[in-house]
């Protein structure tokens, strides 16, 4: 319900903009071999109960009937449109999508969870006392808002006209996913929550938060307006069998014509009302499929039509047919207003998120998160652009040409000390093992046993400025108390990469089994990510070079003692950073603000933590049967700096990339190999203690 009570907000406060979608760049539709099988497409529900190693074996054994699986509900828009499966069970959401995709599907039946023609309908409430007969006297009027999470953020515009339509308000809850950005705006627009049963802390414990809050709101906490969905206000005011919580005599439905209808009325006007789900099918098989789901039931457990009503349902009970096969406009066109919800002209000027991706596959998948985004209503949405390589995207951000590209932790110190570039959200896993964990590997009978034990140790490192290289030269400061170069420290035989300095190694030395192949053939230690040494353990690198059946020819040294407990990881280890640093331009705040909150927004839709029944999209996860497109599949969400830094894991590397970028202290070496600048440093700041002392004396 909460994009649709947006978008009637949005039409008053003159804000809300859906923009103009670029078509998806899809293949042709080939129709495969007909062998006479009927296909359908499953998505698992949210949970651990999977339905589709129960009813699928039944379904296939007893009918023509197989199932596909699909990843997302999108994912199967896709697999119809290429004839890979022939029909699945789609939101009204994802027939906009379709729609906008240009892919041909009819609407065949509906999954209805009670008779009313429609999911839920939007009405708007007014108080009889509060001289509201049309539209046009809402300014000023308090508005009463359901609030809800974060479905749909509010952009700054949108929030900063509300407050100037509307006079004091309540639309308690989270505005935008930064807590932080939040509170601040709050505090800019105190207004919205004015109204508040809390104002202070205008939040989701707030009585007037939620669907039956906005009523709430208006009928016991002072406001003129409130858009709520027609059952709860029939529910609130008696009209459905439950004690009337407000006299409906004291309010009206405000309607869309102008004029005002008593709470009572048989059937109120409607603002938007919201289709069922439905069996969608290819229209060489609609009719067809139409034929099939009709009168399905589960009266008899072990059938074939039991099986298959119970793959296609989620909490809707039963199906009911059109009267005729039909077109996704024609069914959409249906429900009051909610095709027009989509059609706002956009801000003026239009505002995108540029989004760099590197090949056609990324390209793809960007289309259809920019496609899925738009029909959620997630503002400003991105825009995808292709080039040849990270090189031309990062150039292209450095030049606002685009807003965001996603490098890896070999780019993070190009990207932001050559391009200018700063972090905006990182790829976070929790599992330590799928972040990048640097690790200190010597053979198992070494003498090492500490840190400083390595100097003029034969050491390989995977490559040159990455995150092993930074890693082992802040440990180099942290264990001797000064910097030093790692040619210095480390033995001249060693593998680290530098392009003018140091011995020429062989490329197969680089990268982490490069490293702990170059361990293996002669070296003393190799400092590489933990998940390399973990799939050396547990026997699943398989190179050549391995010695077979042996997996314990080396041993983890601990740089900062032992293992640490808060850690939860089995090794101890250097220091951490995520696999995916999305980095953007040098730009304001406000823009900065505006990336970030649109691409939590996407991660709250269609990451880990998806809200509904069943997935739209997959964010992080096999996209059209290939893994790691975008992003990568075990990514468990995009978090922000502050979020990283509440990690149990100590020693996240954000810090050392921000020194390494900005002051490259490590690289000013005088000829002994200890930094000049250490000397320095410490002259610095004993000379500012003795100001202080100076001034408090």
């Amino acid at each position: 319900m909460q994009w649709l009570t947006l978008s009637l907000v949005g039409l008053f406060a003159s804000f809300l903009s859906i923009s103009i979608l670029i078509s998806i760049p899809m293949c042709v539709a080939v129709e495969p071999p007909d062998d006479g099988k009927l296909r359908v497409c499953v998505v698992e529900s949210r949970g651990i109960y999977r339905k589709t190693p129960k009813f699928c074996p039944l379904l296939e054994a007893k009918s023509n009937i197989e199932c596909v699986i699909g990843v997302d509900r999108l994912d199967c828009v896709r697999r119809i449109h290429k004839g890979t499966a022939h029909f699945g069970v789609l939101t009204s959401e994802d027939l906009v999508a379709a729609r906008w995709a240009s892919v041909e599907i009819l609407v065949a039946s509906e999954l209805r969870s009670h008779q009313s023609h429609f999911e839920y309908e939007i009405v708007a409430v007014v108080d009889n006392q509060a001289d509201i007969h049309t539209v046009h006297d809402l300014r000023g009027a308090k508005l009463c808002h359901p609030g809800y999470g974060l479905g749909n953020h509010w952009t700054e515009d949108r929030i900063s006209s509300t407050a100037r339509y509307f006079g004091p308000s309540c639309k308690a809850g989270p505005w935008v996913p930064d807590p932080k950005q939040d509170r601040i705006l709050k505090s800019r627009y105190p207004s919205l929550c004015e109204l508040c049963y809390d104002p202070v802390n205008c939040d989701q414990n707030d009585k007037h938060w939620g669907r039956r809050g906005a009523l709430y709101c208006l009928t016991s906490g002072g406001g003129n307006v409130a858009y709520a969905r027609l059952d709860d206000v029939r529910s609130h005011f008696g009209l459905s069998g439950i004690a009337a919580q407000a006299n409906p005599s004291e309010y009206s439905y405000l309607c869309p014509d102008g004029h005002l209808q008593p709470i009572n009325v048989t059937k109120p006007c409607v603002w938007v009302a919201k289709p069922w789900p439905v069996v969608a099918a290819r229209r060489t098989h609609a009719a067809q499929i139409q034929r099939l789901v009709t009168g399905l039931n589960h009266d008899e457990p072990d059938s074939w039509q039991s099986a298959l009503l119970s793959l296609l349902e989620t909490y809707h009970v039963f199906t009911v047919p059109l009267d005729n096969v039909i077109s996704i406009d024609d069914y959409l066109d249906q429900a009051t207003a909610f095709q027009s919800a989509y059609s706002f002209p956009e801000c003026n000027p239009p505002r995108s998120i540029v989004f760099c991706t590197t090949s056609i596959i990324q390209h793809i998948k960007c289309s259809w998160l920019q496609e899925a985004s738009q029909v959620y209503g997630v503002q400003p949405n991105i825009q995808c652009v292709r080039t040849m390589d990270v090189q031309q995207c990062l150039d292209d951000t450095k030049f606002k040409a685009a807003d965001v590209v996603l490098v890896d932790q070999e780019m993070r110190v190009k990207a932001q000390r050559d391009y200018n570039l700063v972090p905006l959200l990182y790829e976070f896993a929790t599992d330590m093992h799928d972040r990048y964990v640097t690790i200190a590997l010597v053979h198992k009978d070494a003498k090492f046993q500490s840190f400083n034990d390595l100097r003029g140790a034969r050491a390989c490192l995977p490559s040159y400025e990455g995150a092993a290289h930074l890693s082992v030269q802040e440990t180099i400061v942290n264990a001797t108390g000064k910097v030093h170069s790692l040619h210095s420290f480390f033995h001249r035989d060693s593998c680290l990469w530098h392009p003018d300095k140091g011995r020429k190694c062989p490329l197969h030395y680089q990268g982490d089994e490069g490293a702990l192949r170059c361990l293996s053939e002669g070296a003393d230690v190799a400092f590489l990510s933990s998940d390399v040494y973990n799939k050396y353990v547990g026997g699943n690198l398989t190179a050549n070079w391995l010695a077979k059946g042996n997996h314990k020819d080396f041993r983890v040294l601990c740089p900062y003692g032992g293992i640490e407990k808060r850690s939860n990881f089995k090794y101890c280890y250097l220091h951490w950073t995520t696999r995916g640093h999305l980095m953007t331009h040098n730009s304001s705040l406000t823009r900065h603000h505006e990336i970030y909150n649109s691409l939590r927004d996407m991660d709250q839709l269609f990451g880990r933590k998806y809200k509904s029944e069943t997935r739209p999209f997959t964010l992080f996860g096999i996209f059209d049967k290939r893994n790691n497109v975008l992003f990568r599949d075990t990514t468990d969400g995009l978090l922000g700096l502050q979020e990283l830094h509440r990690d149990n894991a100590k020693r996240v590397m954000e810090h050392i990339y921000d020194r390494y970028t900005n002051t490259q202290y490590y690289k000013n070496f005088d000829e002994s190999g200890a930094s000049q600048f250490s000397y320095n440093y410490w002259i610095l700041i004993f000379c500012f203690f003795i100001t202080l002392q100076r001034q408090f004396s």
